[in-house]
């Protein structure tokens, strides 16, 4: 089964969406570090790409559009909702506790602890992994 990957247009397209939904401008700051987020998550031989599958080269995918901040606002969700999307469309979804003890899901905190800077690429990589399910 060949891999489908999110093209730099679907990502900024998703993240129009997402300032649209919630009425915040839309304002891409920089096309190019979507552009390298993507080919870094995809480099062929390169962890996790070389042997990961999907769920980690999600959490790859997931940990360069956060950190790359290519947005204005938006890009915390953006990386979710595109990692999530290239899983489901890849047969593959993530099975995590919808609510935690602060109020917020699983997901949303990993994240959020991705874009702080709290977390180690290789960590985000293990817990799309760990979360991964074919069930949806």
């Amino acid at each position: 089964m060949k891999v489908k990957i999110p093209t730099v247009d679907q990502v900024i397209a998703t993240n129009k969406y997402i300032c649209e939904e919630q009425g915040n401008p839309f304002n891409l700051l920089d096309h190019g570090k979507i552009e390298s987020a993507i080919h870094t998550a995809f480099y062929p031989g390169s962890y996790p790409f070389s042997a990961g599958g999907i769920a980690k080269i999600a959490g790859a995918l997931c940990f360069y559009l956060v950190q790359a901040h290519a947005f204005m606002d938006g890009n915390k969700r953006t990386g979710a909702l595109v990692v999530i999307t290239f899983m489901n469309i890849n047969g593959w979804d993530l099975n995590y506790p919808e609510e935690e003890e602060n109020g917020k899901s699983a997901l949303a905190n990993i994240i959020e602890k991705c874009a702080a800077s709290r977390l180690k690429k290789e960590d985000l990589i293990d817990w799309f992994d760990l979360h991964k399910t074919d069930d949806f």
